[in-house]
């Protein structure tokens, strides 16, 4: 039994899939619907703006735009900072051109492992 605190109240909980326990678990997911449903009603709203309206903590709505609960697609007001640049994002970690060079970057340092070694001719001393 994998058991953990709660990072919400403190309270013991027996860890599945999510770091909360049930209670805090289901009172953000009445804090999330009601974002969800203010933002259907102001769509254009920013996240600043929209944390005072329904009073939901600031980080809790930056987080469900980077894990893709909410889209900032739909919702032009909506922007997160690139993890990389700063540059503002609708959704996710980071904007297309970072996502681009870190590609890169992983891709070349993969072929530069797969690549192999050049060996060279072992030298050898005879003693007579």
């Amino acid at each position: 039994m994998n058991l953990r605190n709660c990072p919400e109240c403190g309270r013991v909980f027996v860890y599945s899939t999510v770091n909360m326990c049930h209670a805090c678990r289901q009172k953000e997911e009445e804090e999330f619907i009601k974002v969800k449903d203010y933002l259907y009603q102001n769509p254009k709203i920013g996240i600043l703006e929209l944390s005072e309206a329904t009073e939901v903590d600031e980080s809790k709505i930056v987080r469900w735009v980077r894990e893709g609960r909410i889209e900032g697609k739909s919702f032009p007001g909506i922007v997160v900072p690139c993890d990389r640049c700063g540059k503002p994002i609708p959704n996710g970690r980071y904007c297309s051109q970072c996502s681009n060079d870190l590609a890169r970057g992983f891709s070349s340092f993969t072929k530069k492992e797969e690549e192999p070694s050049i060996r060279t001719k072992a030298k050898f001393h005879i003693k007579e």
